[in-house]
């Protein structure tokens, strides 16, 4: 099961909708992007990241 097919699971169980999903990929184009949001991710972190991009990250998911 891909990343995905796994949010798209997780967001039609029953309190699926509560997890904050920050998904984090090697992907980065702008389709692959578009598909993990409307799957359902909160947010999307491309690998490589820093301390810096995971905080900022986290802190638009309204995690910190």
């Amino acid at each position: 099961m891909s990343g995905i097919d796994f949010l798209r699971q997780l967001r039609q169980e029953p309190g699926g909708d509560k997890p904050t999903v920050v998904f984090c990929t090697t992907e980065n184009d702008v389709e692959r992007i578009s598909e993990a949001l409307k799957a359902g991710a909160d947010e999307y972190m491309m690998k490589p990241f820093d301390g810096d991009i995971l905080h900022s990250k986290f802190a638009e998911a309204g995690l910190i």
